[in-house]
């Protein structure tokens, strides 16, 4: 459900702004604690509680609140004290390097999947009016936490991709790295397409399947599964389906794809070690000779898309 809907753990539930979305001038108080919100959902709530998952790519969700009760400091990268702070935001640089031509400059935002707000920072920076939907409600809190004062507006959905809540239409989607962590993401996609107005865009980014095996990261038993369908599985903790070129075009094919791009050779990708520290031009250079190189081309970790629906395709 969205804010409007929440409720303060420990204490007495702030008033909110006038809204939905709500100025984030306006959301310091919010910010103080953390809140309870009914997730849209049915699954989330055992999950929040350290529950089973009933379904593998659910085990994502799983790993990722026990990470937090063991790592806290690893997963609010937005804090500038977080060990992998440095990493994350020269991550997010390439992200909005490549698709800042598509990143509009004023109108609505869905942040789908968008954890502590990497993103809704950036869109919200832009003045842009942001709704957040992620599964994890603690990163909901940290979301909401890095948008306090910043001059857009945002709304918080505790939800998945699957159980998207019906939204007024938005200019732009961006969901990185989340339709491979996902049981169905096709149906997402279609959800992603009933939200976007026409000729909006969807901004997305997956596992990629060669640089993922290659990577410093990939699970020893894996082999078999990268092998074999590319999806990859660790109960309890991480369930992840890597793609190709051609299903991540399958995938997308509802929309107009403008442009796809193999990328992440060293940010957690199989030269991560090789590189070393780089800033950004030094990254956009690595990755251009990477990526033009025949022994290296297919090693990227993920794939970057842009893709558009048509001015003439409302539904």
């Amino acid at each position: 459900m969205a804010l409007s809907t929440a409720t303060r753990i420990g204490g007495e539930t702030p008033a909110l702004p006038s809204g939905p979305p709500y100025a984030c001038s306006g959301l310091r108080e919010w910010a103080d604690s953390p809140f309870w919100m009914t997730p849209t959902d049915a699954r989330l709530e055992a999950l929040h509680h350290g529950g089973a998952s009933d379904s593998a790519p659910m085990d994502n969700l799983q790993g990722l609140v026990a990470a937090w009760d063991k790592h806290p400091e690893w997963l609010d990268f937005l804090d500038p004290a977080a060990p992998n702070h440095a990493d994350k935001m020269l991550e997010r640089a390439l992200y909005l390097h490549h698709w800042e031509r598509w990143l509009p400059r004023s109108g609505r935002a869905l942040d789908l999947g968008g954890g502590c707000g990497r993103f809704a920072a950036a869109l919200l920076d832009r003045g842009l009016d942001v709704e957040v939907v992620d599964p994890d409600l603690r990163s909901l809190w940290r979301a909401l936490q890095h948008a306090v004062d910043r001059p857009g507006r945002i709304d918080l959905h505790w939800s998945t991709g699957e159980a998207l809540p019906e939204l007024e239409p938005v200019d732009v989607v961006i969901a990185a790295e989340v339709l491979c962590y996902c049981e169905d993401p096709a149906r997402i996609v279609q959800n992603i397409w009933r939200t976007l107005k026409p000729g909006g865009v969807l901004l997305a980014s997956v596992e990629a399947r060669w640089g993922w095996a290659a990577a410093l990261d990939a699970q020893p038993g894996t082999l078999e599964a990268l092998l074999g369908d590319g999806v990859v599985h660790r109960p309890g903790d991480m369930w992840v389906r890597t793609y190709e070129r051609e299903a991540v075009e399958a995938l997308l094919s509802p929309f107009e794809v403008e442009w796809l791009e193999s990328t992440h050779y060293t940010l957690s990708g199989p030269f991560e070690a090789a590189a070393g520290p780089m800033d950004l031009p030094e990254l956009l250079d690595a990755e251009a000779r990477l990526r033009a190189h025949p022994a290296t081309g297919h090693l990227n970790r993920a794939w970057m898309a842009v893709a558009r629906k048509p001015l003439d395709r409302a539904t």
